[in-house]
């Protein structure tokens, strides 16, 4: 009895120490874990620039410290507090560049928040393969975050004109992310989305691009990368075509000449391909619903004949919007639409014969387009219909 009474004590008292001795080092884990976190900045914005042979990384993080290689940006705090600052380094190559710009700085540069890539107009035109080769093998970086194009602009200009007008650079565009998420159903813009687009050769690589004034940011369009390199900007207009095109549209506003204004409430896009002796041929198909927003004529809009005439003028809107990015790539040679991947799809047997020419019939691809549309009911407040 009192050898089991033994052996059940040691038992006790080897479990306790090893409880114990659990307790002692989650505690010393907690205090390292703080003290690097505080060692550490973190960088939430990333600016990637190239201009007279060389690359400029920009960066944006949170910190009350900084060195050398940073200062602290004027919506930020100079009492020691936590605040926005900014970070800069160059090199021969962007990897170069970000080690420059670590070097330089006080503390310990990290990009495993960062949730915005900007790259300038000057490495754009570089190509995107110099400009992100060094974070695609960077397994800390966050797949989701977004990457923008910054128009004719360089990406640390922008942001010091976001410093100078006193915005607050990080939280403005995460706004853009939230207004994009409101028109589009996904983002194409992620990270993992540009790095799986730059694996294919046959079609463009799209990127918005960001445009800035004193009032904010705005992501007018689509930056069009033809074998990695910045080879043209759309407008607004065909870059919504785009959208429709690849079905990503959730909400869109149609402005009719009879004073009568619109908003596209539901939206899906079907598109088919088919190869006929040599010939390629795409059939895009739109339904989409809408809802009145605005009515300035005196004319009784809800009467059948005027819905159907609404109906009608609305569909050629939109048909107007899908034939910009077509006649786009008709006239420019450039697949925009992605379309190489869904041609080899959907016609296996012959992508073989035109894979070879496919630079060259992209020009010749023959469109139709197919619209059906209804106009939901819309409600006024305080009148009856």
């Amino acid at each position: 009895m009192k050898r089991q009474l033994f052996g059940f004590n040691i038992r006790r008292y080897f479990l306790l120490s090893i409880i114990f001795t659990m307790i002692l080092c989650s505690g010393c884990t907690h205090d390292m874990s703080k003290q690097e976190i505080n060692a550490i900045d973190l960088v939430l914005l990333l600016g990637i620039d190239y201009s007279e042979g060389e690359y400029t990384l920009t960066a944006l993080y949170n910190g009350s410290g900084g060195g050398p290689g940073s200062e602290q940006s004027s919506g930020g705090q100079s009492s020691g507090q936590s605040s926005e600052q900014k970070a800069q380094g160059k090199g021969k190559t962007a990897y170069e560049a970000l080690e420059d710009m670590k070097l330089k700085n006080k503390k310990a540069i990290t990009l495993t928040q960062t949730s915005t890539f900007l790259i300038g107009d000057g490495a754009a035109m570089q190509g995107l393969d110099k400009s992100i080769d060094f974070l695609s093998r960077d397994e800390t970086i966050k797949m989701e975050a977004l990457v923008y194009v910054i128009k004719k602009m360089k990406a640390s200009d922008f942001i010091d004109a976001g410093i100078k007008n006193h915005q607050t650079i990080h939280t403005d565009l995460l706004a853009i992310e939230q207004k994009q998420a409101e028109i589009l159903t996904r983002n194409d813009n992620t990270m993992v989305n540009i790095l799986n687009d730059m694996r294919q050769s046959y079609s463009c690589v799209l990127i918005p691009y960001l445009i800035s004034d004193k009032s904010g940011y705005l992501m007018d369009g689509y930056a069009v990368f033809d074998k990695l390199r910045l080879k043209d900007y759309l407008d607004h207009e065909t870059s919504d075509g785009v959208n429709f095109i690849r079905n990503i549209m959730r909400t869109y506003p149609i402005y009719l000449k009879d004073q009568v204004s619109l908003s596209v409430s539901f939206t899906k896009t079907k598109l088919k391909a088919n190869i006929a002796d040599n010939q390629i041929n795409v059939s895009i198909k739109v339904s989409f619903d809408s809802m009145i927003k605005e009515v300035i004529t005196k004319n009784n809009i809800f009467a059948l004949d005027e819905i159907n005439k609404l109906t009608d003028a609305q569909n050629n809107y939109i048909l107007d919007i899908l034939k910009k990015p077509t006649d786009y790539s008709r006239t420019n040679g450039l697949d925009i639409l992605g379309l190489a991947r869904l041609v080899e799809n959907q016609n296996y047997s012959e992508w073989k014969n035109v894979e070879a020419q496919w630079s060259q019939k992209i020009s010749e691809i023959n469109y139709t387009y197919k619209i059906e549309s209804r106009i939901s009911k819309s409600f006024l407040l305080g009148e009856d219909q």
